[in-house]
């Protein structure tokens, strides 16, 4: 049985503010007034986006206050130029893992890994807030030298993390969106948590960018396709004629102009949908970092993907979409505003906890008939068929 949430809101679930926290004793008290603190995301895109809306929170409650982030070199784009934050700390994961891999880098990669943890702890952050909840993410905040390091309890982190932190925020036993859990973590602080408004900064250059290479043309409603996903997700690909298939109903329909997005190693994909498509679509200027990813999507009319970094980018930009879901649970994982439709299948074995799935019908037994019903609530009152 096919399953359409519209519209679809993570917050159905009670608010975090109906929730009692328990929070373990700290063994120092929070500054009331921080001149120093530190976030610590480290990836993936779409993981980072989620915790955005605890950077504003954090920006409210103290305007005064150095932000930092420490994120991978991977997921750094996504901050570029954030209007919140006032420091980006990269860590350089794929240098450091090419490095420890060759014998004849390896010394000088320890060495390098020593002099970030030393300056590192020379910033003299007062608190550092473990949003990501692993051993890695837990090892770096402990590193940090921060008298304060606030991460999740023991049972809502991974990997001995609390073990790196001193004071542990407690979470209810239900699901809660990311954007929700992240917020939790502030909330057991005292914070107020601040739902609305936070956003991606897109810089001049990056609008510049796509306004001189997105060529289409047209006077339909502009719709942005991503149909690919992280090697590491391909279990939740839609198939690629289901998106060709969804294309050209999109034109015949709306006359739409449709373009389709792409990140590393998803072109030839992508052009295969193109190919099977009898109506022409266009494809999407390469975009070299995610600021012109976000540029492009922020002008889109609508935006159709799978569960995948750009839908968490299109989320927090309010950009209307339609998310298509197999695995994965849309209340934890799904958009957060309430101009998203979420598409999916009432099937057994969905959401599940896989990593991987040699048959992933929760996700290819979607029709793009039911994906264009999504797409046509959402476009049929601005641009009639």
């Amino acid at each position: 049985m096919l399953r359409i949430i519209l519209p679809f809101v993570s917050r159905e679930a009670p608010l975090r503010s109906d929730c009692d926290h328990k929070v373990s004793a700290p063994r120092f008290e929070v500054p009331t007034i921080p001149r120093k603190l530190l976030i610590v995301r480290l990836s993936a895109v779409g993981d980072v986006v989620h915790v955005l809306p605890s950077l504003k929170t954090l920006r409210k409650n103290y305007p005064s206050a150095h932000i930092a982030w420490l994120v991978e070199d991977k997921a750094e784009g996504i901050l570029r130029g954030h209007p919140d934050l006032d420091e980006i700390i990269v860590f350089p994961k794929k240098r450091w893992i090419a490095g420890v891999k060759n014998p004849f880098a390896f010394l000088q990669t320890v060495a390098e890994f020593f002099a970030f943890v030393t300056n590192l702890r020379r910033q003299g952050f007062e608190m550092a807030l473990d949003f990501h909840g692993n051993l890695k993410s837990g090892i770096m905040t402990f590193l940090t030298g921060a008298p304060l390091r606030v991460g999740f309890a023991r049972g809502h982190c991974k990997e001995g993390n609390f073990l790196f932190t001193n004071r542990w925020i407690d979470l209810p036993p239900r699901r809660l969106h990311r954007i929700e859990r992240n917020l939790s973590l502030l909330e057991g602080l005292g914070l107020r948590p601040i739902r609305e408004g936070a956003t991606i900064a897109v810089s001049r250059e990056d609008e510049e960018y796509t306004a001189s290479n997105l060529k289409v043309s047209g006077k339909g409603p502009l719709i942005v396709i991503h149909p690919g996903t992280s090697t590491y997700g391909a279990y939740k690909r839609w198939p690629a004629t289901s998106y060709a298939q969804l294309g050209d109903r999109l034109v015949e329909e709306f006359n739409a102009r449709v373009v389709f997005t792409w990140g590393p190693a998803e072109l030839e994909r992508t052009k295969e949908i193109l190919s099977a498509m009898r109506h022409p679509g266009d494809l999407a200027p390469e975009a070299e970092t995610l600021g012109k990813l976000a540029s492009l999507i922020r002008k889109a009319d609508l935006f159709i993907s799978g569960d995948t970094g750009p839908m968490n980018i299109a989320s927090i930009l309010g950009v209307p979409q339609v998310a298509i879901f197999g695995p994965k649970d849309p209340a934890i994982y799904g958009p957060y505003h309430k101009r998203a439709i979420v598409v999916r299948k009432e099937i057994d074995c969905s959401p599940c906890t896989k990593k991987t799935c040699d048959n992933p019908v929760c996700i290819t037994s979607i029709t793009p008939e039911e994906v264009f019903g999504a797409a046509r609530a959402l476009l049929g009152g601005r641009f009639p068929s």
